[in-house]
């Protein structure tokens, strides 16, 4: 089958195709390097754009796929990510695309740090040091509140303005990786918005990761090794937007080597680094993110980032770091795992199942032999195995039809 949306060689007929829909090989080329932003307006795609502020002064705009009073959906990025992971493979694949055509009011998260629509602070620009001092606690304690917020107030008084307030009230949540985590926080920390979100899906979640990685302790020194470098040359940020590109164009035999060990073998291992080839895919991030996943992975808790004892205190009021409190989460979730993912293993996302008896409704496995940490967003069949069945069981949710299905 020609893979249009992943840029592979194609046949006359996939030329063809390609005339058709107004595409040449330097254009299908030239969208590696499109922002969110540039998917939109090239396809004449209606949307809005929206601006919030967090309580911590965090300026984020939010792309939005409007469909006034239909049911809102929230689609928020994972570690290095932005909004424009639900887009990359146009609009026959990408979820973003797919949940606009099934006529949901789709909205795009950009979290802070993600390259260019969370650079913005009230007080802060992202060449300070203070700027990168997040991680997923920040984005669950700030971001996401200040998101939904904004989403529940404006579709509530758009209902209003329609005679029709059934719908807007609650926001469709889908995360992919570590998303999932900034959800737990949220709704541990602020347990309101559990009133707030109807229904969580989380794709390749994390939460602890002791004994869950596929991963081992020499490749998360290598890591921390990394960190410790950028971190002594000042460079806060994970990667500048480009970088992971060129990197892995320079040295592809070591990034294939460690892109294969920490996300686990792809659908398609030949093109494992395809996920880089996306100008504006991975990049941006805070090396303190990666220091809080390390603390998680060393600790064997779901715990919030420890700063140290003396530090603790003023942050927590408590010596140690914070367990967050799992239990305080009462909305249906649905969790989905790859079964080559090196981060979100099988056993990982059973784990998060285990924890949360209470509010998870199904674990559901990708029905492919092979399908790792980053396939949720680049695989060629996402629609198939990822999105036909998350829109599905959405779906069959709101009829009181969900089966309960651990797999």
């Amino acid at each position: 089958m020609c893979e249009l949306d992943r840029f592979a060689d194609c046949s006359i007929i996939g030329a063809a195709v390609l005339i058709v829909i107004g595409l040449s090989w330097a254009e299908m080329e030239e969208r590696k390097s499109w922002t969110t932003l540039d998917w939109l307006q090239r396809l004449n795609y209606s949307h809005e754009l929206h601006n919030v502020t967090s309580g911590d002064g965090y300026q984020l705009q939010l792309q939005r796929l409007p469909r006034l009073g239909a049911r809102p959906v929230l689609l928020v990025h994972g570690l290095m990510g932005s909004s424009l992971g639900w887009l990359c493979l146009g609009p026959a694949k990408s979820l973003a695309f797919q949940l606009h055509q099934r006529n949901y009011d789709v909205w795009l998260a950009n979290l802070r740090g993600s390259s260019s629509y969370g650079r913005q602070h009230v007080e802060l620009t992202d060449v300070m040091a203070d700027f990168w001092r997040y991680s997923f606690h920040e984005h669950g304690a700030y971001d996401l509140p200040a998101i939904i917020d904004h989403i529940v107030a404006l579709t509530q008084s758009e209902a209003a303005e329609q005679l029709n307030e059934t719908r807007a009230h609650q926001v469709l949540l889908i995360g992919h990786s570590q998303a999932f985590n900034a959800f737990l926080v949220l709704c541990a920390l602020q347990p309101r918005f559990n009133q707030h979100i109807q229904l969580m899906q989380g794709l390749a979640p994390l939460a602890r990761l002791h004994r869950q990685v596929r991963f081992d302790a020499a490749h998360v020194r290598a890591i921390m090794k990394f960190v410790k470098k950028r971190e002594k040359a000042k460079k806060f940020e994970l990667f500048a937007p480009g970088e992971l590109r060129k990197l892995c164009n320079k040295k592809r035999e070591l990034c294939e080597y460690y892109t294969k060990n920490l996300a686990g073998s792809a659908q398609s291992n030949k093109k494992l680094l395809e996920i880089f080839s996306y100008e504006h895919l991975l990049q941006g991030g805070s090396a303190r993110e990666l220091r809080h996943l390390q603390q998680i992975w060393k600790s064997g808790d779901f715990i919030s980032y420890d700063y140290g004892p003396i530090e603790n205190m003023q942050v927590y009021h408590s010596v140690e770091a914070i367990s967050y409190n799992l239990s305080q989460i009462s909305v249906p979730i649905i969790l989905y795992f790859g079964e080559t993912d090196a981060i979100a293993t099988p056993e990982g996302v059973h784990g998060i199942y285990a924890r949360m008896l209470s509010s998870v409704r199904g674990v559901r496995r990708i029905a492919s032999s092979k399908f790792n940490h980053f396939d949720f967003l680049v695989s060629s069949d996402v629609k198939t195995l990822v999105n036909d069945k998350l829109i599905e069981a959405m779906e069959k949710f709101f009829e009181g039809k969900l089966p309960y299905i651990i797999e």
